[in-house]
């Protein structure tokens, strides 16, 4: 009977240390999914600016390319796809 109220305690006492680890697993798990909410919104943020920022880009390159000299335009050009890469880089290196 000894054996038995022992074997009981013990079973206890490592359901209430699982109990624990799950609680403290479901909490990190809830910190991790606000964590990757807010990552997904940062990048749906920076989707969008170099949106707007290729668009005024596209619509300032239209301006001045007209009068510019095809060196220098070549050059503006090569300027502006070096920007792109790196903001897309930069997204794509918070996509773990």
């Amino acid at each position: 009977m000894v054996d038995l109220k022992k074997s009981i305690s013990h079973l206890q006492e490592k359901l209430n240390a699982l109990l624990r680890s799950y609680v403290a697993m479901e909490k990190e798990n809830q910190q991790l999914k606000a964590t990757i909410e807010n990552q997904l919104k940062l990048q749906l943020s920076l989707e969008e600016k170099i949106k707007e920022g290729q668009g005024q880009l596209t619509a300032a390159f239209m301006n001045q390319g007209g009068g510019m000299d095809p060196v220098e335009k070549a050059k503006l050009v090569k300027k502006i796809d070096q920007y792109i890469k790196e903001i897309e880089n930069g997204i794509s290196n918070l996509n773990p």
